[in-house]
C-alpha cells in the first residue's frame, strides 16, 4: 500500500470515529426512555445490560468475521447495524421492543470495534509506517471522546425541540458517516490466530491466578468493583438531574464536561500522584467512590452532582494505572489474556450491580439508589481487600522462607 492510500485510510478512519461517537442520544437516553417508552431507571439498565452481554459474546465472533470478511466491509457492516438499532429505539412502543434495540446496537459496536484497529494497523504495516500506531490510534481515541463531548451538548438542546429529534440525528449522522465507509481501501490482511472467546480467556486466566498469582486475581476484583461503578455513575446522572428538576438540556453540557474531563485525566493521570500504583491506588479509587457515592445520594444538590461526576477522573487516572499494575505482574504470555480477562470482568459485573442500583432507584429514588450502590461496593471492597492483604503477606512470607532457603 502506497502512502497517499495509507493516509486516505488514516484521515477517513478519524472522519468514521466522529460521525460514529457523535452519539447526539446520549444524555437524553434516560429521559426518553421514561417519557416516551413508559419505562424505569432499571428497565434502562436491563438495556444496557443486554448490550454489554452482547459485546462479551461477539467480541470473538466479529474479531474472525473482520479477518475472514475484510475491515472495510466489517465497518460499513458494524456502521449499518448500528443504524438499524437507533431506528428500532426511535420505533420502540416498550420493554421488549427497547431491549431488542439496545441488543442490535451492540452487535452493531461490537463489529466495529475490533475492525477499526485492526484497519489502521495494517494500513500502516502495508506502508512500512506501524512504528505511527500508537500515535494515530492516541489521537483517534482522543476525537472519539471529543466528537462525543460536542454531540453530548447538542443533543441535549436538540431534545427540548423535540424528544425524537436527537435520536433522528443519529441515524442521519451514522448512515452518511457508514456511506465514508465504502471509500476505505481495503489493507492486505495480517491475520491473528484467535486465541479463544472471553470465557476460554477467563477460564485461562483463573488457572493462572490460582497457582502462585492471586494478586492478579486481586486487582481484577477491584477493577470490576471500581470500573463497572463508573460506568453506573455515567447513566445515574440523568435519574440524578432529573430529580434535582433540571432542564433536560443541562444533561448535554453535564455529560460534555464528563467526556472531557476523562479524556484530560487520561492524558494527564500520569502526572499525578506519580508513585500511587498498583493494588494500593485501587484501594484509594474505590474508597473515594464510595465517598462520592455517599455524598451524591445524601442530597440532591450540585454538590451531589459534583460527586457522582468524579467517576470521570477514576476512569480516566485509574485505568491506565490499573493495566500497568497487571502488566508489570504477568507474564508475557498471559499478559493480553488477562487484560482481556480484565475488561470482560468490568462488563460482566456492571450486569448485577446495575441491576441493584436500578432496583433500588425506581423503588426508593435516586439517592438512595447510590447509596445501596455505596454500601454494595464498599462491602465488596472491604472482603477483597481482606483477602488480598492475607495473600499478600502469605506471599511475602513465603519468599522470605524461600530466600532464606536459598542462602544456607
Amino acid at each position: 500500500m502506497e502512502n497517499a492510500q495509507c493516509n486516505r485510510n488514516i484521515w477517513l478512519l478519524n472522519l468514521f470515529t466522529i460521525g460514529i461517537n457523535a452519539v447526539f442520544a446520549l444524555p437524553i437516553i434516560v429521559p426518553y426512555y421514561h417519557d416516551q417508552l413508559g419505562l424505569t431507571f432499571q428497565d434502562f439498565l436491563i438495556g444496557e445490560s443486554v448490550f454489554a452481554a452482547v459485546m462479551v459474546l461477539l467480541d470473538v465472533p466479529t474479531g474472525w468475521i473482520a479477518d475472514q470478511w475484510g475491515r472495510k466491509k466489517t465497518l460499513t457492516a458494524g456502521g449499518f447495524m448500528f443504524a438499524i438499532g437507533f431506528i428500532c429505539l426511535l420505533e420502540a412502543t416498550g420493554f421488549w421492543s427497547a431491549i431488542i434495540s439496545q441488543g442490535v446496537i451492540g452487535i452493531g459496536t461490537s463489529l466495529m470495534s475490533g475492525a477499526n484497529s485492526a484497519l489502521l494497523y495494517d494500513s500502516l504495516l502495508a506502508a512500512g509506517r506501524e512504528q505511527e500506531f500508537r500515535k494515530r490510534e492516541g489521537f483517534r481515541f482522543a476525537v472519539m471522546f471529543y466528537s462525543c463531548a460536542a454531540a453530548c451538548v447538542i443533543g441535549g438542546y436538540l431534545y427540548t425541540i423535540s424528544p425524537y429529534l436527537p435520536m433522528q440525528m443519529e441515524i442521519v449522522v451514522v448512515i452518511a458517516t457508514t456511506l465514508l465507509g465504502f471509500a476505505f481501501i481495503e489493507p492486505p490482511r495480517h491475520k491473528k490466530t484467535v486465541e479463544g472467546n472471553p470465557l476460554a480467556d477467563m477460564w485461562r486466566t483463573f488457572k493462572y491466578v490460582t497457582h502462585g498469582h492471586k494478586e492478579i486475581a486481586g486487582l481484577i476484583m477491584l477493577m470490576t468493583l471500581a470500573f463497572a461503578t463508573t460506568k453506573i455513575c455515567m447513566w445515574a446522572i440523568q435519574p440524578y438531574t432529573e430529580a434535582m428538576n433540571l432542564p433536560e438540556f443541562y444533561n448535554g453540557w453535564i455529560l460534555s464536561g464528563v467526556m472531557l474531563l476523562g479524556g484530560i485525566c487520561g492524558h494527564i493521570g500520569h502526572k499525578i500522584f506519580p508513585s500511587l500504583y498498583g493494588r494500593k491506588a485501587l484501594y484509594i479509587l474505590l474508597a473515594s467512590l464510595v465517598l462520592a457515592l455517599i455524598g451524591a445520594g445524601v442530597s440532591t444538590t450540585w454538590f451531589g452532582l459534583a460527586c457522582l461526576t468524579y467517576e470521570a477522573f477514576v476512569f480516566g487516572f485509574g485505568m491506565p494505572r490499573a493495566q500497568e499494575a497487571v502488566n508489570n505482574l504477568a507474564g508475557s504470555a498471559e499478559r493480553a489474556t488477562i487484560l482481556s480477562t480484565a475488561s470482560v470482568s468490568v462488563s460482566l459485573g456492571f450486569i448485577p450491580m446495575s441491576q441493584v442500583i436500578g432496583w433500588a432507584t425506581d423503588e426508593y429514588g435516586i439517592g438512595n439508589g447510590l447509596l445501596a450502590h455505596a454500601a454494595l461496593i464498599a462491602a465488596l471492597g472491604a472482603w477483597s481487600y481482606i483477602l488480598i492483604e492475607r495473600n499478600h503477606k502469605r506471599q511475602k512470607a513465603q519468599n522470605e522462607m524461600n530466600s532464606t532457603a536459598t542462602g544456607t
